[in-house]
């Protein structure tokens, strides 16, 4: 009787799996690729990034709330091209590449069949959470996943008291995470405690090693205040990230127990299998449930920090959750068929395979750019309401930071900049925008009434209603009007 074959050197099943998370993640956004009108916050975050190419500066002359790390990110992403590929290309690999990491943590605590289903689970939960494009998670992720891997790798020698390359490597990563968004700082800062709690056990002095884990988690920060600081404009980054979330309303809807409901229901498969996860208490894996826990902990106090309980704001949860419910996923069998149930779940909840939605997107943005186009070549335009990727796609911009229509038209963003709103708005109307994009029959009480009226007043008095079509953003329909032919003062 012949032998068994040898089983595969390990390099190889890698491979294979790094090859499947890569695949698996091009299915699931598919559908999304080369949609300009997918979802409207990653369309302000391109259109800031390719403005920003014209010599402006972040907070100074574009505003928003995000760090300066995201900034940074859009503006390279914008100089591949103008199409949105330019940023939903990356934004896959970067999920697969947090996939990977998750996978790569995951096989500390569970069996290589867990960890490859937990990994898998998170690309086919990314769309279902809003992130199936170019959402600021789906690229943050990556950094604080490497930073819990790297603190994992770390903890050797952080028990012998040195703070090793890794260590500090981990913490820089965690720490450049927390400038695109500024929650991210509760997961950086539980990974920074672990890591101090591991230098404890060397029995030697733990404060120097722990100073140098500290502020290498602060550089990243630190050296685009210095970067502000040097120009100039420090103020205004202090502003934009702080003064501003603390001038933020929450809750602005008032159905905050709703969405957070909602986000419960959407997500329970997940959340109940990390769950299982964290409370198996047999098998070698035993001990790292304290650091998953934890970890899953603080990332819940990220969400919960700014309550307003988007879909997308879910999306730094699902990273400590995959691992978690790894772990519940671990037997060859059992695991395997429970995890292809949930992945199922997700992809049937979620938009990853709504293929004839997104197809209409596309045709829409294009068939509305080339309307546009065709009466008015070079207009100025003025996106009050409406896709911003337009801004991209007609090369005209208006003159104000607040470049986000949503701090325009959304009444509880009214004021939160350093600016005043309807100051800007009669900035940019005096501007004399040719072309005007508003929503057709929006409810008063969801516009800027200090804002709104002026911009409606100004379509109806110096412009022609020139068409209403469409716009399929990810999880919601809207129906725009595009007035044109304005003449103020005519």
């Amino acid at each position: 009787m012949e032998a068994a074959p040898p089983a595969p050197p390990l390099r190889w099943t890698a491979w294979a799996e790094a090859g499947w998370l890569l695949a698996f993640a091009l299915l699931t956004r598919w559908s999304a690729l080369g949609d300009a009108g997918y979802f409207n916050d990653e369309l302000f975050y391109f259109a800031a990034g390719r403005h920003l190419h014209d010599g402006l500066l972040p907070y100074v002359d574009v505003w928003d709330r995000k760090g300066p790390g995201l900034f940074l990110t859009y503006y390279l992403l914008a100089g591949l091209g103008n199409s949105p590929l330019a940023y939903q290309i990356p934004a896959l690999l970067f999920a697969a590449a947090t996939a990977w990491c998750i996978r790569t943590i995951a096989l500390r605590f569970t069996s290589r069949t867990g960890a490859l289903v937990g990994a898998t689970l998170y690309l086919a939960a990314l769309p279902m959470f809003g992130g199936g494009s170019g959402q600021t998670p789906v690229f943050y992720n990556l950094w604080m996943a490497l930073a819990a891997l790297l603190v994992l790798r770390a903890g050797p020698a952080l028990r012998e008291g040195r703070t090793s390359p890794g260590a500090l490597l981990a913490m820089a990563s965690a720490g450049f995470a927390i400038t695109y968004k500024q929650t991210a700082l509760f997961e950086a800062g539980f990974l920074g405690l672990w890591a101090a709690w591991q230098l404890r056990q060397s029995g030697r002095a733990a404060l120097p090693p722990a100073a140098r884990l500290a502020l290498a988690g602060i550089a990243p920060f630190a050296l685009f205040a210095l970067i502000f600081a040097a120009l100039g404009h420090f103020p205004e980054l202090r502003d934009a990230m702080i003064d501003a979330n603390l001038r933020k309303e929450n809750n602005p809807t008032d159905d905050q127990l709703a969405r957070a409901g909602r986000l419960l229901f959407m997500g329970w498969p997940i959340v109940l299998a990390a769950a299982i996860g964290l409370a198996w208490p047999r098998g070698p894996w035993r001990e790292g449930r304290g650091f998953l826990a934890g970890w899953a902990l603080a990332g819940l106090i990220g969400v919960a920090a700014v309550p307003n309980y988007y879909e997308h704001y879910a999306l730094p949860l699902l990273v400590p959750l995959c691992v978690a419910a790894a772990r519940a996923l671990r037997h060859e069998l059992w695991g395997l068929a429970a995890g292809a149930l949930t992945v199922l779940y997700c992809l049937v909840v979620g938009p990853a395979f709504n293929l004839a939605d997104r197809a209409q997107s596309r045709a829409a943005m294009a068939a509305l750019e080339a309307d546009i186009r065709a009466r008015d070549p070079q207009p100025r335009l003025f996106v009050y309401q409406g896709p911003m990727s337009l801004y991209n796609r007609l090369g005209s911009y208006p003159p104000s930071p607040l470049l986000d229509n949503f701090h325009l038209y959304f009444p509880p963003e009214d004021n939160a900049s350093r600016l005043d709103t309807r100051a800007e708005v009669e900035r940019i109307l005096r501007w004399q925008p040719s072309v005007v994009i508003v929503f057709a029959d929006w409810p008063a009480e969801e516009e800027n009434q200090r804002t709104a009226p002026l911009v409606r007043a100004y379509a109806a008095q110096h412009c022609q209603l020139w068409l209403r079509r469409p716009w399929r953003e990810v999880f919601r329909t809207y129906t725009l009007e595009v007035h044109g032919d304005c003449r103020a003062g005519g």
